[in-house]
C-alpha cells in the first residue's frame, strides 16, 4: 500500500512540475547544473512524503520475540562481520552519541559551499538539488534496506553481557531488524561526496591531485561514522561499507544528472520530463530529454 501512494503522489507531483516548466515562468539559471527549482522541489517533496511512509511502514514491525534472541549465535554470524563483537559492549551508548554528531555535521556540511562565490550564486538550485539527493537516499534505504532486508543488529546478539547487563526490553525492539545497510553512513556519505562532486564541478581546472584529496577528505567522515556505528553495536561491518557505498553513489550520480541534462539543454534545448518507475525489484526514475 506504501508504494501505491509512493508511486501516485511521485507521479501527480512529477506531471504537475512538467506543466509548470513547459509554461518557462522559471528555469535552472545555473551554468553547471539543469535543476529547475519546481521539478527539484517536486520530486524532493514526493521523497519527503515517501519517507514518512517507510518509516512509519518499517515503525509498524512487531517487536522480536524473546525466543529469537535467545536464539541468537554469535558463530552463525561470518568470520569478518563477528570482529565487532570484540568491541567493548559498555562504549555503545558514547561511540551512538558521537555517530549522531558526525551524521549531523555531514548533513549540512554542503551549505558550507556557498562560502564559494562561482557555487552562491546558484544556491537555490543546489540546495534544491542536495534537498532532492538526501531525499532520494533515504527512500533507497526505506525501501531496499530494512524494508526488504531483516538482519538483527549486533547488540541483539549480547543479551547478558555487560556491566550492567544488557536487558531484553533493549533487545526486542523492532527497530534492532534494521542492521543492514546503515543509514547514518549512508547519508554522512550523501553529505560529503555531494559536497566534493559539486565544488569540483565548480572548479574542473584544479588538478588531478587535488580532485584526489577531495574526494579523499570525502570518505574521511563516512569511515569515521561507519566505524562508531559497528562500536556502537548498531551495524556489522559489511553494513557500514554498504551503506557507504549507496551513499557516496548517490551523492555523485545525482549532480552529475543534473550535469548531464544541462549539457544537453544547452546543445539542444527542449524540455526534460521526468517518472518514477517502481516494481518489485525495481524502484528508480526515469528521465526523458525531448530535443
Amino acid at each position: 500500500m506504501h508504494r501505491i501512494l509512493f508511486i501516485l503522489l511521485f507521479s501527480t507531483l512529477s506531471t504537475l512540475s512538467i506543466a509548470q516548466d513547459s509554461l518557462k515562468w522559471y528555469h535552472s539559471k545555473s551554468d553547471i547544473y539543469y535543476a529547475p527549482p519546481v521539478t527539484t522541489g517536486s520530486i524532493a517533496a514526493a521523497g519527503l512524503v515517501a519517507n514518512v511512509l517507510g518509516i512509519r511502514m518499517l515503525n509498524a514491525r512487531p517487536p522480536i520475540d524473546e525466543s529469537t534472541v535467545l536464539g541468537l549465535d554469535k558463530m552463525s554470524v561470518n568470520a569478518f562481520d563477528r570482529h565487532v563483537f570484540d568491541h567493548d559492549v559498555n562504549d555503545r551508548e558514547n561511540s551512538h552519541n558521537f555517530t549522531d554528531w558526525g551524521l549531523y555535521v555531514s548533513v549540512v556540511m554542503p551549505f558550507a559551499l556557498f562560502i564559494d562565490k562561482d557555487i552562491r550564486k546558484d544556491w537555490f538550485e543546489v540546495s534544491l538539488m542536495y534537498l532532492e539527493t538526501q531525499m532520494i537516499a533515504v527512500n533507497v534505504y526505506n525501501y531496499l534496506g530494512p524494508g526488504v532486508f531483516t538482519r538483527y543488529r549486533p547488540i541483539t546478539y549480547t543479551f547478558g553481557e555487560g556491566n550492567p547487563p544488557v536487558e531484553m526490553r533493549e533487545l526486542t525492539d523492532n527497530n534492532n531488524k534494521r542492521s543492514f545497510f546503515s543509514g547514518h553512513t549512508s547519508n554522512t556519505a550523501v553529505g560529503t561526496f555531494f559536497t566534493a562532486k559539486v565544488l569540483l564541478d565548480y572548479h574542473p581546472e584544479w588538478s588531478t591531485g587535488a580532485k584526489i584529496g577531495v574526494y579523499t577528505a570525502a570518505a574521511i567522515p563516512p569511515a569515521l561514522v561507519g566505524y562508531y556505528r559497528t562500536r556502537a553495536y548498531k551495524h556489522f561491518y559489511t553494513d557500514v561499507m554498504v551503506g557507504c557505498a549507496v551513499g557516496a553513489a548517490t551523492g555523485i550520480l545525482i549532480p552529475t544528472l543534473h550535469k548531464k541534462l544541462r549539457t544537453k539543454r544547452n546543445k539542444y534545448g527542449g524540455a526534460t520530463s521526468f517518472m518514477p518507475v517502481m516494481q518489485p525489484a525495481m524502484m528508480g526514475l526515469y528521465v526523458k530529454t525531448s530535443l
